[in-house]
């Protein structure tokens, strides 16, 4: 009996064992670390330091929750995270949409020279502007707000923007665009009314980016700000770490409370987010 021929791509049972293996080898190095800080969260302060450890907390206790993460240092930390996180979402996106538009629709002297050098900041470390931003910081009398983390993070992430919209623009035909402005809109109005509407796997994938990007950022938030009351949730962690130790408790608590957003909003817009990514690349 001739055996079933296999289908292009299709692949064998030995195959599917090794990739979901080596999945399942890389999803346990992934959340091993997210399930001992959650662990660790749970130990009361003579549990964390127990030798040898214990993977699993011997008597759970939330009180790390209740120093960590039911106070009003946290509060204030998620809502100044929060506030950076959308504005800097709603500026960088706004200059990214109409940056990427100019370079899709029009075919200017110069073009391709300014995306390349727009890109080629993208490969430029942090760490190596961040002595020049702080200084202007100071100079324009911005440090320690909340206003410079605004500008920086959304200067940081146009180029990425830019480069992620593109494509999805380019896939709407300019032909709808000139049929809008033929019944009297603007040039800029066609944009906004035919082309932007289209956008919205992109913009989708744009806001979850840059959501994930902000929340997670650290040497930016550390640098530019001092103030308590002005720290991200990420620098606010750090902070656990104080001079007479480190309190790991009240850490993880808080670290395993700042990552509830990010995997919740993942969840939902898990397929949008993928499909805009995937679309954006393919169209580019």
């Amino acid at each position: 009996m001739s055996s079933r021929r296999r289908r292009p791509g299709q692949l064998s049972r030995a195959e599917t064992f090794g990739a979901y293996a080596v999945l399942g080898v890389m999803l346990v190095f992934a959340l091993l670390p997210v399930f001992w800080g959650l662990s660790t969260s749970l130990k009361a302060p003579l549990d964390v330091h127990r030798v040898p450890p214990s993977w699993l907390p011997p008597t759970p206790t939330l009180a790390n929750y209740a120093a960590g993460v039911f106070d009003a240092r946290f509060a204030r930390y998620l809502t100044n995270t929060l506030l950076v996180v959308f504005a800097s979402l709603v500026l960088s996106t706004a200059l990214a949409l109409h940056a990427a538009w100019a370079t899709v629709r029009f075919n200017f002297t110069g073009r391709e020279g300014l995306l390349l050098l727009m890109w080629a900041t993208i490969m430029i470390p942090g760490i190596a502007v961040i002595v020049p931003l702080y200084t202007a910081s100071v100079d324009i009398g911005l440090y320690d707000t909340l206003w410079v983390l605004i500008i920086v993070y959304s200067a940081w992430l146009v180029p990425t923007l830019v480069w992620l919209l593109r494509g999805f623009i380019a896939a709407i035909p300019a032909e709808l665009e000139e049929a809008a402005r033929i019944d009297g809109c603007g040039r800029v109005g066609a944009f906004w009314r035919i082309t932007v509407p289209l956008l919205r796997p992109g913009l989708l994938a744009a806001g979850v980016l840059v959501f994930v990007m902000v929340w997670n950022e650290f040497l930016i938030g550390y640098s530019l700000t001092l103030s308590d009351g002005n720290r991200m949730i990420q620098v606010g962690i750090y902070y656990f770490m104080t001079e007479t130790g480190v309190e790991y408790g009240p850490l993880t608590a808080a670290a395993i409370a700042s990552i509830v957003p990010i995997a919740v909003l993942y969840a939902l817009l898990q397929r949008a987010f993928i499909q805009g990514l995937t679309g954006g690349a393919v169209k580019g």
